[in-house]
């Protein structure tokens, strides 16, 4: 499928990506790498189809086009109410993910995670697994919840301890626990 570069909308070490327009009129996102085989990360693009991360649309020798996530990363989001609603939504899809038994390894980057106001999906796909021993939502707890000072420390490791026990049950509890921090955190204007 033919497409044409509308412009650059990112790039890292590894990757550089870019808003297309594909000859059918669909806008979509473009990721070519610069020095990383794209294989993995369109098998896992395409196991995952849509769910918390862009649908793979196709792919070329170095690139995959894929749908275009729009919103806003998390670090746009600090320090306000949105902030607390994208980490609900986020350890909510950090844990179906790990149900998928897909392990994003670097959810811990404020922009891999992307928030539209009304859902979240991940990004950046290039580094995850497929593995029994996914830890997305513990990667979520321990580098957003335990580092936010509305968090009360002792509930979250009693949080973690529960995980290891019953993981819905801490998932509902780490829910509550962004609520209240959410209460507590006091929003710059």
């Amino acid at each position: 499928m033919r497409y044409d570069v509308i412009e650059k909308i990112g790039e890292g070490n590894r990757g550089e990506v870019y808003k297309v327009r594909l000859e059918d009129g669909r806008i979509a996102a473009l990721k070519w790498s610069k020095n990383y085989e794209i294989d993995k990360e369109w098998e896992i693009l395409n196991y995952l189809n849509g769910f918390y991360a862009p649908k793979p649309l196709f792919r070329g020798n170095r690139y995959i086009v894929m749908e275009l996530i729009e919103g806003k990363p998390l670090k746009e989001l600090l320090n306000t109410p949105e902030f607390y609603n994208a980490m609900k939504l986020s350890l909510i899809a950090a844990f179906k993910l790990d149900e998928k038994k897909v392990f994003h390894k670097q959810l811990g980057r404020f922009y891999h995670i992307l928030y539209n106001g009304d859902n979240v999906k991940f990004i950046d796909f290039e580094r995850a697994v497929i593995t029994p021993k996914s830890r997305n939502f513990l990667q979520l707890i321990g580098y957003y919840l335990q580092r936010d000072e509305n968090f009360d420390k002792n509930r979250i490791n009693l949080i973690l301890n529960l995980y290891k026990q019953d993981k819905i049950k801490a998932l509902e509890e780490s829910i509550k626990a962004v609520d209240e921090a959410k209460n507590k955190a006091i929003f710059k204007q």
